[in-house]
């Protein structure tokens, strides 16, 4: 008797237990999040989150309002110093930023962050690609780059960027020379370079092409598409993206082979496969360390909420020109842990080439 009573009582204190998504609603009802975004309003990371907070806040269990504070500096360091180890983790801010994932592996000076002591909800899986000046080639032809009448001067944002990297990479997989000038803040200061022949190489991803550079740069400018840089599969061969492909843009193992009659190979390359493997996400959130599960649990119910919201599907189409390709939680977090898995020899090659970059 003393069993089936003790069982009963249990029942009832289950019962009484509120449900995982009930709490999550009942954390947020009434409350403000913070999305602190690296880089100065009208940049791509900016018009990437103007486009999903709005979407995010009404899928939030608790429907908070969802804001965003701009936080500029040191090629997006500041701000991921700043959720580090100074946003609260109450749940009332989040970092929404590239992931930089190098920054961290290289332990780069003026990182204070580590990834892997925060908490990831979700990422997205972006297009990357490059606005390339056409006065650098010759008569549109991709492998005679830097050989026309524009110098090959590439923009960049700090040189442990992953976009920076890629676009030097690249570059240097080609073995093409350029010349590399970090310290731009975020498109907004890359385009006004680009337009005026300061630089004439900018990277991105296709979201951001879409949304804030087509228009000044291509349509209207000496602008146009350079190249794909493919994905690398388990099996160490490269994959084109498909909505690149369908408007000729080749993909840069493709410029290798024209250019050099066989595929790329070397430190440059094997480098390249293992940066792809390190910016799986192209944009992500993230939660400090400490971060309620309540707080945590209702911010990684929305975001995985948006592929399968039509509004949001909706307006994701119409501003980046592309299908929402978000990454969930449980691939963030592979994402996340995939930086301890670098070789040391590796880690020490992205560390001089980062050194190479600061010069």
């Amino acid at each position: 008797m003393k069993l089936v009573k003790s069982l009963a009582l249990a029942a009832v204190a289950v019962s009484l237990l509120p449900t995982a998504t009930a709490g999550a609603a009942e954390f947020y009802a009434g409350k403000k999040i913070t999305c602190v975004v690296p880089y100065s309003p009208g940049g791509g990371t900016d018009s990437f989150f103007r486009v999903v907070v709005p979407h995010l806040a009404r899928l939030i269990p608790g429907k908070p309002d969802v804001i965003i504070n701009n936080m500029s500096g040191a090629g997006g360091l500041k701000a991921n110093n700043y959720a580090s180890n100074e946003m609260p983790n109450n749940g009332s801010e989040m970092l929404c930023a590239p992931w930089l994932s190098i920054a961290q592996l290289t332990k780069r000076k003026g990182v204070r962050f580590d990834y892997s002591k925060m908490r990831v909800v979700g990422g997205e899986s972006a297009i990357n690609t490059a606005i390339i000046n056409k006065d650098v080639l010759v008569g549109g032809d991709r492998t005679t780059i830097g050989k026309g009448k524009q110098p090959l001067v590439v923009a960049g944002l700090s040189p442990s960027s992953t976009l920076d990297l890629r676009q030097r990479l690249g570059l240097d997989v080609l073995g093409v020379k350029y010349k590399y000038v970090p310290g731009y803040r975020g498109s907004a200061k890359q385009i006004p370079a680009f337009l005026s022949g300061e630089v004439s190489l900018l990277g991105l991803n296709y979201g951001t092409y879409v949304s804030v550079m087509k228009s000044p740069l291509v349509d209207q400018g000496p602008g146009m598409l350079w190249v794909d840089y493919p994905n690398i599969g388990a099996d160490g061969g490269a994959s084109a993206n498909a909505v690149l492909k369908n408007q000729g843009v080749p993909a840069l193992d493709e410029v290798h082979m024209k250019m050099h009659g066989k595929p790329p190979s070397g430190q440059h390359w094997e480098a390249y496969k293992v940066l792809d493997n390190l910016s799986s996400m192209g944009l992500s959130v993230w939660l400090p360390a400490g971060t309620p599960d309540a707080a945590f649990n209702a911010l990684k119910a929305g975001w995985e909420a948006l592929p399968n919201d039509a509004a949001f599907k909706a307006a994701h189409e119409k501003a980046f020109g592309k299908a929402v390709n978000f990454v969930n939680y449980k691939g963030a977090l592979t994402a996340q842990n995939a930086v301890a898995t670098v070789k040391p020899d590796m880690v020490k090659f992205f560390q001089d080439y980062i050194a190479q970059g600061e010069k």
